[in-house]
Parts: structure tokens; sequence; C-alpha cells
């Protein structure tokens, strides 16, 4: 019952954010009026502030160590959203782990198409090494094109032969930029938030007058990712990416990438945010896949708690 009365909330709000708008302007103010209270757990203090240069919201909770952080970056198809959009989920992951986490305000399509927020993400990261957080105690977690961001991050660190993360969390994560993702070729009825036409909406904005050849090549799917840090790959049976995400496990797997995907069948895009048992399960998953990285062990960082 739980999970259907949530997929019912779900399927409203992606209907009011998504819907019918002028502008993408519009949709952001809906999704900015429909998160206006959001708040993060209780002993987590939420702040705002600039790093590397990028508007950012800084989780921290109590106690948190001052050489450990986790990156954050949220999803919305590179057009929308913000981090106040997912504090619940990302207070959650600061509790959980004791662990100060940066949530990313990066630059947008259509004002700012790529590589716009993956010059933003390189930013911060590179202003957490600065502040002195050693790279194997920084995670960089992203939902949905945040996850799309991550994998970029760490690519683009391969090649330039930076300190890798220590990890990477992946949350129902944006795999294919082409036409050829299963968005497209799948059953959408079950998916509450998410449709073919509004990815292609998204990826239009955020790769204008991009061919098809080079979308593809900038997928993470079908790049070398050889070479980057731990993943864990979080999925959701009913997302219209769950595909994208099972092409993306035979394709770690083939690489020898060290990879560990979870998929939760029967649920839909980034329900780690909703306030159901599952998804806090969910979280408390992903927190200590990122915490055994960082910390070397499974409770996360807990002194002064």
């Amino acid at each position: 019952m739980e999970i259907a009365f949530w997929r019912f909330v779900s399927r409203i709000v992606g209907r009011w954010w998504f819907g019918p708008a002028p502008d993408w302007s519009r949709v952001r103010a809906r999704v900015g009026a429909g998160t206006t209270f959001a708040r993060a757990p209780k002993g987590v203090a939420v702040e705002t502030g600039r790093l590397g240069g990028v508007p950012v919201e800084t989780l921290t909770p109590r106690g948190a160590p001052a050489d450990a952080a986790v990156l954050y970056l949220h999803g919305s198809g590179y057009v929308i959203g913000m981090p106040r959009m997912v504090r619940t989920l990302t207070g959650a992951l600061a509790a959980a782990m004791g662990t100060t986490v940066y949530a990313l305000d990066y630059r947008l399509a259509p004002e700012h198409p790529y590589p716009a927020a993956i010059d933003d993400t390189m930013a911060a990261y590179r202003a957490l090494l600065a502040r002195g957080i050693p790279a194997e105690r920084i995670a960089v977690v992203g939902d949905s094109a945040g996850g799309g961001l991550a994998l970029d991050l760490a690519l683009r660190l391969r090649d330039k032969h930076w300190p890798q993360p220590a990890i990477l969390g992946l949350v129902c994560p944006v795999l294919d930029l082409s036409a050829d993702s299963s968005a497209f070729h799948c059953d959408p009825s079950r998916e509450p938030l998410l449709n073919p036409p509004l990815m292609a909406q998204f990826m239009d904005a955020y790769l204008p007058g991009v061919p098809e050849a080079e979308r593809r090549a900038r997928s993470p799917l079908y790049r070398d990712i050889t070479g980057l840090p731990p993943i864990v790959l979080h999925s959701a049976g009913d997302d219209l990416l769950a595909g994208d995400a099972r092409r993306f496990a035979e394709h770690a797997t083939k690489s020898a990438a060290p990879l560990r995907h979870r998929e939760y069948r029967r649920l839909w895009h980034v329900f780690h945010a909703m306030p159901m048992a599952v998804a806090r399960d969910a979280v408390a998953d992903l927190s200590i896949a990122l915490s055994d990285a960082i910390f070397g062990h499974r409770t996360g960082h807990r002194a002064g708690r």
C-alpha cells in the first residue's frame, strides 16, 4: 500500500512539474515551489555557499570529519533541479555517513549546454582537493543526470591523470544520451515521473544540434570505463532507464571495472528521495558502500555523535 500510494503521488507531482510550459524557467519554478519545505534530518545543518566558484548547498552532520566529503550531483535532465529538490536524500546520506555532503548547484541547459555542468563539477571537485580533503576520502554521488555527470567527472579525471575519488555512487543514472537509450525502447506505463518525449527534450536541451553519433560517443555506456574508481549502481525496475543500467553493468563486467549493481524491482526513477521504507533501506545500502570506500569500515564516521 505504501509503495502504491507514493507511486500515485509521484505521478501527480510529475505531471505538475513536467506539464506544458512555455519555457524551462516555468518548469523550474514548479519544482522549486514543490520542494519549498524540504528538510534535512535533525542534527544536519544546511548552509549555502560556493565551492570552486559554483553555488553549493552544504549539509553537515554533528561531528563530521574535516577530511572527508561527499560531492552530490542532482538530476532532472541537466535542465532543471536544484540541491533543495534532493535534500531528503542528501540529508539522509549525511546523517547515515556522519559526513559532510556538498550538493552542487551546477549550471543548467539550455542556457548552459554541455559541457558547462561537467566543468562546474570538475571545479567543485578540485576545490575539495584544494581544501586538503584527499581524493581517497571523497565520494562522488549523483542521481539521474547527476549520475551521468559523476561518470563524466571520473572519466575526465582519468584522462588528465588526476586523483580519482574513492567511489562513485550512481542512482538511476543517465548513461545513454543517444536515441538508443532504453528510455525510448521500453514500456513507460509504470514509470510515474519520466516519459520518452520528456527525455528527448532533456537531451535536445543539453546537446543542442549535436548529431546522434556524437551523442553516442559522449555517453558513458559506450566509453572505455577502465581505470575508474569502484562504482555502486542503484537502478529501479520500472524506470525508463533500467535497461541502460543493465547494459552498463554488462559493460563493466566485460571491462573488468569494479561495479556493484542492485536493481530494485517494481520501483521508479530515483525512488530513493521518497519517504518510504524501501527508500530508506536503499539509502542505507548506498551509505554503507560509500562509507566502506572512504572510511574503510561499514559504520561510517560516528565521532561526536
